[in-house]
C-alpha cells in the first residue's frame, strides 16, 4: 500500500526556528520547590560546553545557519548536529512558540544532512546498512530474534508464534531486548511475568522487523518510512487474521515510534483500527489496579526511579493556537502530561513488598537523560556511558542500592555507566522486580 508520510523538511519548520529567542532558559531544569532549584538539563551541554551543542538555543543557531546558507553541511557541524540525545529536556523547559517542534527541528537538520550524504556519521552508517540488511540495527540475522525464547521452549511452557497462532495481545519485543544480550532478561521476565498472569498473548518471533525509531532519530527518512510502512501493514494483517487487539512493548523507544511518528501516516488511522498500543508499565499497572496482579513475598531494597525520555516528556501533548483565536497564529498556549508514564512506574515500585523507594533531584519531566538516546550510544559511546555515570552517581546520592527503569536502553547504558564509575548499583527494569513477587499459577 502507497501511504503519505507528513515528515518536516527544516524549511517546513523555518517559521518556528525563527520564534527562539535565545533566551537559554532551555539550559536547566527549574523546580520552583521550595527550595528552589535549578540542575543542567542537557547531556551535550553538560560535556561539551558549548554554546553550540547547548540544548535547543544552539542547535536552533545551527538550523538558521544551514537554513541562510551561512553554515556548511561539513564534518565539524556535522557532528556537532549529532551530539544531541534527542532527550527532550530543553523542550520541557522552553515556553516559546517553538517549543512543540524542538526535537522536530533538530531531526530535521539531520534529516537534510542525511539528504545532502553528509550524515549520519560514520559509525551511524553500520546501524543504517544492518537495518537495511537484517531489519534490525544489530547486524544480527533474524533466527536471533528468538534466542531468548529457548528456556522457554525448554520449561515446556513454550512461547506462542502469533503468525501461526492468534492470541489478542502481541508483545512486540523489540531490536534491544532480543538482540543485546545485556538486555535480554527483559523480554524474558516479561513472557515470564505474562504466562504467570495467564495472558493468552504471542511474538512474532523471526518475523518481527525494528520499528524504524533509530532511523528516524538519525534523520534516514527513507529507511523509517520502509519500517514503519511494513509494520502497520503487518499490525492491520494481524488485527484481521490473528485476532491481535494490544500490541505491547517494553521498549520505550518503540512505544514512542509507533505512538508518535506511525501517526505521520496518513493512512494509520486506518491500519491501526480496534489496535491499542501500551507500554507493558501501563499495561500492568491496569492489570494491578484492577487487582490482577498478585504480589506476595518480600523483595527488600532502597531503590531509586529513572524516567526514560521516550515515555517520559517525548509524550507531551502540546496545544497550539492554530488560528489565532486565543493569543496568535501558531502560538503556544498550553502542555499535558497526561500521556506521559510517570506515575504508574512509582505507584508499581511503591506496591511492591519491602521495596523502600526514594527519588533522585531530577525527575520526570526533568529527568536527566541517561545519554543513550538519539545515536548517541553508537556515534558517541564513551560520552554516552560518561553521562550515565554521571546519572547512577545523583541516584547514590538519594541512599539506593539500585536503580530501575523500563526501557532496554536506558536498563544497557545505566548498567554500563555504574561500571565505568566503579558503583555497585545495579539498575534493574521494572518488569524484573515484578517477575520476582508474582507467583506461579497454582
Amino acid at each position: 500500500m502507497s501511504m503519505k508520510w507528513d515528515i518536516s523538511s527544516l524549511e517546513d519548520l523555518e517559521h518556528f526556528i525563527w520564534r527562539c529567542t535565545a533566551c537559554g532558559t532551555c539550559k536547566v531544569a527549574y523546580d520552583f520547590g521550595p527550595p528552589a532549584t535549578a540542575k543542567p538539563i542537557c547531556p551535550s551541554g553538560t560535556e561539551f560546553g558549548f554554546e553550540g551543542n547547548m540544548s535547543s538555543k544552539g542547535k536552533i543557531a545551527f538550523a538558521r545557519g544551514i537554513l541562510e546558507g551561512a553554515l556548511e553541511l561539513d564534518e565539524e557541524l556535522v557532528g556537532d548536529i549529532y551530539r544531541c540525545t534527542i532527550c527532550g529536556g530543553c523542550q520541557n523547559q522552553c515556553q516559546l512558540d517553538h517549543k512543540p517542534v524542538i526535537p522536530e527541528i533538530f531531526e530535521a537538520m539531520r534529516r537534510k544532512a542525511v539528504e545532502a550524504g553528509a550524515g549520519p556519521l560514520p559509525p551511524h552508517k553500520n546501524l543504517t546498512q544492518s537495518l537495511k540488511n537484517y531489519n534490525n540495527p544489530y547486524q544480527g540475522p533474524r533466527r536471533l530474534r528468538t534466542d531468548w525464547t529457548r528456556p522457554f521452549k525448554k520449561a515446556k511452557k513454550p512461547i506462542k508464534n502469533i503468525m501461526k497462532q492468534p492470541a489478542p495481545v502481541l508483545f512486540y519485543v523489540g531490536c534491544t531486548g532480543a538482540l543485546n544480550q545485556q538486555a535480554r532478561p527483559i523480554p524474558t521476565a516479561t513472557a515470564n511475568l505474562f504466562q504467570k498472569l495467564d495472558l493468552d498473548f504471542g511474538i512474532l518471533g523471526q518475523d518481527e522487523v525494528c520499528c524504524g525509531s533509530t532511523a528516524m532519530r538519525l534523520g534516514d527518512a527513507e529507511e523509517f518510512k520502509r519500517l514503519a510502512t511494513h509494520n502497520l501493514e503487518l499490525f492491520q494483517k494481524l488485527h484481521t487474521d490473528q485476532g491481535v487487539e494490544t500490541i505491547v512493548t517494553s521498549c520505550a523507544g518503540c512505544y514512542r515510534a509507533i505512538k508518535k511518528d506511525y501517526i505521520l501516516s496518513d493512512a494509520y488511522e486506518e491500519m491501526m483500527d480496534g489496535i491499542r498500543v501500551v507500554h507493558t508499565v501501563k499495561y500492568l499497572h491496569e492489570l494491578h489496579t484492577d487487582g490482577k496482579l498478585p504480589l506476595e513475598g518480600e523483595l527488600a531494597m532502597k531503590i531509586t526511579y529513572h524516567d526514560p525520555c521516550h515515555i517520559g516528556r517525548h509524550l507531551n501533548r502540546f496545544e497550539v493556537d492554530e488560528d489565532g483565536s486565543q493569543l496568535w497564529e501558531g502560538a503556544y498556549v498550553d502542555m499535558s502530561e497526561e500521556d506521559c508514564l510517570y506515575e504508574e512506574p512509582r505507584e508499581l515500585l511503591e506496591a511492591i513488598p519491602g521495596m523502600d523507594f526514594v527519588e533522585m533531584e531530577r525527575n520526570r519531566g526533568n529527568s536527566f537523560c541517561c545519554g543513550g538516546g538519539g545515536g548517541v550510544m553508537t556515534g558517541f559511546g564513551d560520552w554516552a556511558t560518561k553521562n550515565a555515570g554521571l546519572r547512577i552517581a545523583e541516584g547514590m546520592e538519594t541512599g539506593a542500592q539500585n536503580m530501575a527503569s523500563t526501557c532496554p536502553f536506558c536498563h544497557f547504558n545505566l548498567n554500563a555507566g555504574a561500571q565505568r564509575i566503579g558503583s555497585d548499583m545495579k539498575v534493574y527494569d521494572l518488569v524484573e522486580l515484578l517477575d520476582q513477587v508474582v507467583p506461579e499459577k497454582e
